[in-house]
Parts: C-alpha cells; structure tokens; sequence
C-alpha cells in the first residue's frame, strides 16, 4: 500500500511539473548554414520541429538591454486545442500561442507565458518589462510583466507562477468598442489600441458607400468595418478615445522616437483608395499618409525612424508599372517622398497564372540609424539596400515565403537582420534566422 501511495505521489508531481510549461527552458538550436545563393552565413534561432513565429515586423522583439529575443509558438508548449465562439456565433478550434524568449548570448529558449487566454504581449520600450493581454471570462485585460525579476529566477532555477511577476493594469471597457491589436508609446505610458465598433447608421452607410471596389481578379479579403483607436493609461489602467474611423482598422504602430505618434492603415486584405494614415495621441491631427493615386499599390507600412515611414509600392501588375514602385520613404514633417530601391521587376513580368512569384518588395523595414532598409519578395528573397548609395545586397535566398512571409527586422544596433524562413521545411514550417550585416559597407 505504501509503494502504491509512493508511486501516485510520484505520478502526480511529475504529472503537475509537465503541465507547468512557464518558466521552462530548452537547450540552445542555434546553428549555422551558408546560403548557396548569397554566399552569407545564416544563423538558425530555432529548428524546425515546432510551429515557431516572429512578432509582426512592426513590433519590437529584442528586451530593452538587447539580451533576449521575443518569439511566438503554438507547439512548444504542449498546450491541448481549445475550441472558442466568434461574435458571429462560429465555432473555431485553435492551440494556444505562448511566448518565448531567446537568451542570445547562450541560445537558450524560455517560455514566458501559459494557459489558453492570451492576448497579445508587447515589449516596453524603456525597460526590460513585457505588457500582456488576455481574455478573462468576458473581459480584456491588461498586466505589465517584470522581465528581470523573471529573467533572475529562471536563471536559479526557482521560477514561480505568472503572478509573482505580473501585474494588473487594468479591464478594457466594454462600452469602448471590442479590443483588436495595440502598440506602446514610446515611453512606455500608453497603450494605443485597435477597436470595432457599433457606430451609427449614418456612419455605416457612409463607410460601404466609400468601401474600397478592388479590380474584377481581386477578391475581397476583409470587409468594411466602422473601428477606431483608443489608449489606455499603463500606469492608472484610464482608456480614452483617440479617434473614430469608418474602416477597418489594422496594423497600428507607435512611433519608438516621438512619444504620441501613431500610424494604421486601412486593412482590406489588397489594395485600397487610401491605405496608409497618421493621427496623434490626442486627437487633433487624424489625416491620409502619403496621398494614393488610382495607380498605386500601397501595403506594409513601417514606423521606421524619427522621422520617416517606410513601405511599399507593388508594381507586380503592368499597370503599376506605369510609374515608380519599390520600397519608399515618406517624411513625416514634410511629406517629402523618396523611392529607396526595387527589384525583382522581371520576375513580375515573367509570372503566369497568378503565380506569386515576383511582385518586387512586399515587406519593408529600417535600421535604426537610417542607413539601411531591408525587403523581402515573393521570390522568397531578403534585401539589404543602403539607403545613401542605393547599393543591394542579396542577402537570403528561397525563404519559399511559406507558411508565412519573412518580415524581415533589424537588431537595435542594426548589425543584424532578422527573418523567418521556411526553406528548410519546403514551406511547411519555419525557422527563426538571423543574418550578421556589420561587415556591409
């Protein structure tokens, strides 16, 4: 009888440590290749077993002191498929997404979060503290994590549970609009975050006669939708309107330079009348951001400097290359816009049957200190531009841009860029990578 209760004992302690994924850390994957194309060495983050994902290209990923490096997954942490309700009433079933740090100077991989509510998780620009978002019951909650009390403790072994280290900031109203994605001001006091909204029938009607009709080959993505952005006090948990809009609301940035600027776009999942858009925190200034002809396809937007917004201009149809595309620049205190550099044209003048394969750039970044920009390409390619001397430089080649893009991003110093890759997997998963490009001149 002993034995028995001595065995159970056992069975569930280990039991109870297995399902205790937060706080747990795995063996470094770092490894390195040469990429037979380029010529450049290319750092493995992560292999290729899991279902591993950068943050969006637009959001930070690197702690504050540089030391670790944030990424998603919804396979590390043996989470069970949870099955959820939509607003329509549609049944979806999903695993839940956790987030993990790399410790660069060591490899090793840190789970950061557990449980099937999380939100989102954003890092503090100031400081090494993480803002996280789940879903409770009914509600949309906000907590502020303590990443160096965190960091500390996994480091001797005695990690504890998510509240030791988190912190409640606050309950999004539900009277404010139903809560999307969010970014952090660049002081780490505001939350600026996506809505959608009732409004009135009024709005609703202006906003489908304005909606966006793509060309007849275009399907329609993502409908018309009346949202807007409101922020939220990190400190007293205090939300306030920003602004309305009457379409859908996506791919928010803050600026990390000027505390109070924001960029969105409309999201129609293609093309649009007016993509790109600025306001400021109080809402006095709310206006397109680089004015849209019939003949421009504008898509991913980056804040990217103090002073300057990156994106794209597709030219992969013949009629957008009637004019300049490629990556862009536009000036935020002037409007002034400059074309940084395109390629790849001759592989959009070759496509057939819809293939995907040229489109020139689809997404676009910059280093901080302005002198680089970086693109990917339906290709499945990574380019390094100098943004004074015009110069390419091929980097990475045959991403496959499967099951998701490379976004590529640069490190805070802007030594390294970094990209996910389904190379490895012939585009069934990816691989987290980084390439070193301090020795580009």
């Amino acid at each position: 009888m002993r034995k028995t209760f001595l065995a159970i004992t056992l069975f569930l302690a280990f039991s109870k440590a297995a399902l205790a994924q937060f706080g747990n850390c795995t063996a470094s994957e770092m490894r390195t290749y040469v990429d037979s194309a380029t010529g450049n060495t290319i750092t493995m983050l992560t292999d290729t077993m899991k279902n591993d994902r950068f943050l969006y290209q637009t959001d930070p990923m690197w702690t504050a002191d540089g030391k670790y490096l944030l990424f998603r997954s919804s396979s590390r942490g043996n989470d069970k498929e949870v099955e959820s309700t939509l607003p329509n009433g549609e049944k979806r079933k999903w695993t839940p997404t956790q987030i993990y740090f790399i410790e660069m100077a060591t490899g090793k991989i840190i789970q950061a979060t557990e449980g099937p509510n999380l939100g989102s998780a954003f890092l503090a620009n100031k400081t090494n503290r993480m803002f996280v978002s789940r879903k409770e019951k009914e509600n949309w909650n906000m907590y502020v994590m303590d990443l160096d009390k965190f960091f500390a403790d996994v480091k001797q072994g005695k990690v504890g549970k998510p509240s030791a280290y988190e912190t409640f900031i606050g309950t999004f109203p539900t009277e404010m609009g139903r809560p999307g994605g969010y970014a952090v001001d660049c002081n780490d006091d505001y939350a600026y975050i996506t809505v959608e909204r009732e409004g009135t029938e009024e709005e609703k009607e202006r906003m489908m006669k304005n909606a966006f009709l793509p060309e007849s080959n275009q399907p329609v993505k993502i409908k018309p939708t009346l949202c807007g952005i409101r922020k939220m006090n990190l400190s007293t948990g205090e939300v306030t309107k920003v602004i309305d809009t009457e379409f859908k609301t996506g791919h928010i940035q803050a600026s990390r330079f000027t505390p109070g600027e924001i960029v969105f776009c409309n999201e129609t999942g293609g093309d649009a009348h007016q993509r790109m858009w600025f306001c400021t925190a109080d809402g006095t200034v709310f206006k397109p951001l680089y004015k849209e002809t019939p003949l421009d396809w504008v898509t991913h937007e980056t804040f990217a400097t103090k002073d300057f917004v990156y994106f794209n201009i597709l030219g992969f149809q013949p009629r957008l290359r009637k004019q300049a595309s490629g990556i862009v620049r536009i000036n935020l205190r002037t409007d002034d816009v400059e074309l940084i550099g395109q390629v790849e044209l001759e592989k959009d003048r070759q496509a057939i049957d819809g293939q995907l394969v040229g489109r020139g750039f689809w997404h676009c970044n910059a280093s901080r200190d302005n002198k680089w920009a970086v693109g990917d390409t339906f290709g499945g390619n990574v380019w390094l531009i100098n943004v004074q001397t015009g110069e390419r430089h091929w980097l990475v080649s045959d991403t496959k841009m499967k099951p998701d893009h490379a976004h590529p991003s640069f490190s805070p110093d802007g030594t390294k860029v970094l990209f996910q890759s389904g190379h490895f997997t012939n585009g069934k998963r990816l691989n987290l990578m980084m390439v070193d490009i301090s020795s580009f001149k």
